[in-house]
């Protein structure tokens, strides 16, 4: 059951504003910071680390449904998967019932690229959190639950 969704009171709507600001300066933050250094010592971009992730754990995709994934063009994903099949970190085989299809998947080092990335960024996280105390932590467990439940509603009940 769907909970019923007020009218923000204007100190509510003030609260949410500097949320957004506060969440957005720290994405910025960290990006420029943290996932840029990452992303320029790995020679990827995060466009092409989004592509590896997508394939990571589902199997071999083909290009139309890695594209669609990625909501880019075919083209878009075959130039990608150029580059990225050039760096040994993915592998493209055509499908032997069809040889228009083309399926694509991670090769070990691929996998290995996604692994490290989601290392780094656990690293920073955890550097952050050992800045929080106990109570902190417990604020922020509920907090991101809150938010997960109202994603999950929101996502259950589209917009008309």
């Amino acid at each position: 059951m769907a909970t019923q969704i007020t009218a923000p009171t204007k100190a509510q709507r003030l609260l949410q504003a500097q949320a957004m600001e506060g969440l957005d300066r720290l994405a910025c933050r960290q990006w420029r910071q943290g996932a840029a250094a990452h992303l320029d010592r790995s020679g990827l971009s995060l466009h092409q680390l989004h592509l590896l992730r997508s394939l990571q754990g589902v199997g071999p995709l083909t290009v139309g449904q890695l594209a669609e994934r990625l909501q880019v063009s075919m083209p878009s994903a075959s130039l990608m998967l150029d580059r990225l099949e050039e760096q040994g970190l993915t592998a493209r085989t055509r499908d032997t019932g069809d040889r228009r299809l083309v399926h694509v998947q991670l090769t070990e080092k691929g996998e290995a690229e996604v692994r490290a990335a989601a290392g780094f960024k656990r690293e920073v996280v955890g550097r952050v959190l050992a800045h929080f105390s106990q109570s902190e932590l417990e604020s922020l467990v509920t907090v991101l639950g809150a938010v997960e439940r109202a994603l999950d509603e929101i996502l259950a009940d589209p917009v008309p």
